[in-house]
């Protein structure tokens, strides 16, 4: 009787022993999200999939999951708010070669760029005496783009502009579709003569150019702001943005993009957004604004000097906080080439 009671107790030992190190041996845990650019307070869900090794039974198996700490969880379930994370906690039990699948839905209330880290697993013994943890490393991330703006005064300010550029834009000649030549009046600027048609003709001659028939914007962002409340003001900036970029899609208007912002987790990779239309293009700026920060990569005027070395005869609307210093825009509208519209918070329109 006692050497069966010895070899049971040992029976337990080794299994207690062996059932805390093989705790975690062949499980596999996988999280993906079902969006990855989201509007704020869009619902969006986490599913998470743990799968067992073919021959292992797991009697106890605890998961700690971790949220960023902006989370808003559509149901209630075992939660910790940690200085940074939001832990998600719970325990399950799983047969060999089996699939737990678990799926949790949440929002997020605030623009920007939120990462996922990853989970700690936590495999207890035969008798649930002692836990075995692991760290798993999964990256995923979540880009929340900015909200539109809603404003009387903005709906005013920019149909109108948009009215005025829808005339302009047939007076206006394009410089690269030439038509013909016709005779100097002495009233076109110097670059319009050809030289080879005045000599040809023994007279001075100009290229005369066709009208512009498609309508085409730039849109340029400006986070330079030496307010000490700036945060608010560029937020505005942020979603003046979205709105004026949704009003171009929605008219029909080809529109490029320009920032001097930085943007989170993509260094300068928004800074210009090349000119187009339509649902990629549009949700390719809305991620750069989702992903910009307050910080500057370059000064207002260097980012003017980037437009202004783009194409000419063009319309632009400038988006750019309440106390920034738009004097630059200056030159370049006296020279006639260019019209635009200035939008800024809170009053929308300098």
């Amino acid at each position: 009787m006692i050497f069966m009671l010895l070899a049971l107790i040992a029976f337990t030992l080794i299994l207690q022993r062996q059932s805390l190190e093989n705790s975690l041996q062949g499980v596999r845990y996988e999280r993906h999200l079902s969006h990855i650019l989201v509007a704020p307070n869009e619902s969006m869900e986490m599913i998470t999939t743990i799968r067992t090794q073919p021959n292992w039974f797991l009697s106890f198996l605890r998961v700690v999951e971790y949220l960023p700490r902006e989370t808003q969880l559509d149901k209630a379930v075992n939660s910790k708010m940690q200085r940074a994370n939001i832990l998600l906690s719970y325990t399950v039990y799983l047969l060999p070669r089996s699939k737990l699948v678990r799926q949790i839905s949440f929002s997020l209330p605030q623009r920007g760029r939120y990462t996922f880290s990853g989970a700690e697993l936590g495999g207890g013994d035969f008798l649930g005496l002692n836990e075995r943890r692991e760290r798993i490393d999964t990256f995923c991330e979540v880009v929340v783009y900015p909200r539109e703006i809603a404003s009387d005064d903005f709906e005013e300010t920019f149909g109108g502009f948009l009215g005025d550029f829808s005339v302009r834009r047939f007076l206006i000649e394009d410089p690269v579709l030439t038509v013909g030549f016709r005779e100097y009046t002495g009233r076109e600027p110097l670059k319009a003569i050809s030289w080879h048609q005045s000599a040809r003709q023994s007279r001075m001659m100009v290229k005369n150019y066709d009208y512009t028939t498609e309508p085409s914007l730039t849109v340029l962002l400006n986070v330079e702001c030496y307010s000490e409340d700036k945060d608010p003001l560029l937020e505005d900036c942020f979603s003046i943005t979205h709105t004026v970029c949704r009003i171009l899609e929605e008219r029909g208007v080809k529109y490029d993009f320009y920032t001097n912002a930085t943007t989170a987790g993509a260094f300068d990779a928004w800074n210009y957004v090349g000119e187009g239309l339509g649902e990629r293009h549009f949700l390719t700026i809305l991620e750069g604004l989702g992903r910009a920060s307050y910080q500057q990569t370059e000064p207002f005027a260097m980012t003017l000097s980037r437009v202004e070395k783009g194409q000419g005869h063009r319309g632009l609307v400038v988006i750019t906080p309440l106390r920034s210093d738009v004097s630059e825009l200056d030159r370049l509208l006296q020279s006639g080439e260019w019209w635009a519209t200035i939008l800024a918070p809170p009053q929308l329109a300098l």
